[in-house]
């Protein structure tokens, strides 16, 4: 009997041990030393000894020592790139010429300029985006959703497995298993994550770096990997499939990146008639994307099933596990419907 005792606890100890963590350290998708090229890049046109307006760049990791260089007078705003191209990594350096442009890094330089004006060329370096929010502590009012240390606040959703906590206080998405949920059920509310997309360069479109963040449990901010692309409604700062981003502000992967979103849900009268659909307000590493925007249906767990009509109850805030480890931390969230305060609507784009 004893032997047998022993032996179930070793079993519970090792079901335990994967439905807490499995993993618990990074995967190689988020590599610890930085990735060669990839990412923001700053600098000055020169014609002579005259400095023009500024250049900037987004170097996107393609694999196979590909890169996608795009060229952009300015970072982070909706205005036509100057130039995309494909780069190749040759004799360490990265390096392009379509016979109009031409640009090379070597290290921490990227120089490069136009083959028709020979006095004119560019330099710039890397730079690095840091959302102000990064790191925010909870206010006393706050539920800490997540501090690094334990599930406490969420429950398996729906195949009886957790994600993982890695060594490091972070919150691991399992590709194996499904979304997790808050125990706690909010509607109106203030929400405050940081996450991460992994490293995943041969990847393409919805495979890399997917996930979600769910509010009231049906409308849903999407997460991905959209870092240089165009900002499409299914796109990292999109309220998926409704709304696309104002701008595209994804970092380049493995680099943290915050949402501060403040959410209304939809009113309705006595009878349950819709009086005022819900609204959402996301900040993405401190820009506002979407402003106080209208929603008009939730996201359907199968893009071909109908739009979820709008939501009436509290629901969980849910997380999404859409085949990549995307990492979360710092997560809480501030009740705005049961505070005991009524108060007027406002959101953070008044900030």
């Amino acid at each position: 009997m004893k032997t047998q005792v022993i032996i179930v606890f070793f079993i519970l100890t090792a079901v335990g041990s994967v439905a807490m963590g499995g993993e618990n350290t990074n995967p190689p998708a988020f590599p610890e030393t930085p990735v060669a090229f990839m990412g923001d890049w700053v600098g000055t046109w020169e014609v002579g000894e005259e400095k023009h307006p500024e250049i900037a760049a987004q170097v996107i990791a393609q694999g196979s020592d590909e890169y996608q260089i795009i060229l952009v007078s300015k970072l982070y705003v909706r205005t036509p790139p100057i130039l995309t191209i494909t780069a190749k990594v040759i004799d360490g350096s990265l390096g392009f010429d379509d016979g109009f442009f031409w640009g090379e890094i070597t290290g921490d330089t990227f120089v490069g300029g136009k083959r028709d004006e020979d006095s004119s060329a560019f330099q710039m370096k890397p730079f690095t985006l840091q959302s102000p929010s990064l790191g925010a502590k909870p206010p006393w009012n706050a539920i800490v959703l997540f501090d690094g240390s334990n599930f406490t606040q969420w429950k398996r959703f729906p195949r009886g497995a957790f994600w993982n906590i890695l060594e490091t206080g972070i919150l691991q998405a399992n590709p194996k298993l499904g979304a997790i949920e808050t125990n706690r059920k909010f509607k109106d509310c203030k929400l405050h994550l940081e996450f991460r997309t992994p490293y995943l360069p041969e990847a393409r479109g919805q495979n890399r770096g997917n996930s979600g963040v769910f509010v009231q449990d049906y409308y849903e901010v999407q997460i991905l990997d959209s870092y240089g692309l165009q900002g499409y409604w299914n796109e990292c700062g999109a309220i998926y499939r409704i709304s696309a981003p104002y701008v595209n502000m994804c970092l380049p992967p493995l680099q943290w990146q915050t949402y501060d979103i403040e959410f209304r849900a939809a009113r309705f009268d006595r009878r349950g008639k819709l009086k005022e659909n819900a609204r959402m307000t996301v900040i993405h590493n401190g820009v506002v994307v979407q402003k106080d925007q209208k929603i008009l249906h939730g996201t359907s767990g199968d893009a071909k099933s109908p739009p979820v009509s709008p939501i009436k109850t509290p629901e969980p805030l849910h997380l999404q596990a859409h085949g990549n480890c995307v990492q979360f931390r710092n997560i809480w969230i501030r009740d705005l419907t049961n505070n005991g305060v009524k108060r007027k609507h406002q959101l953070y784009s008044k900030r």
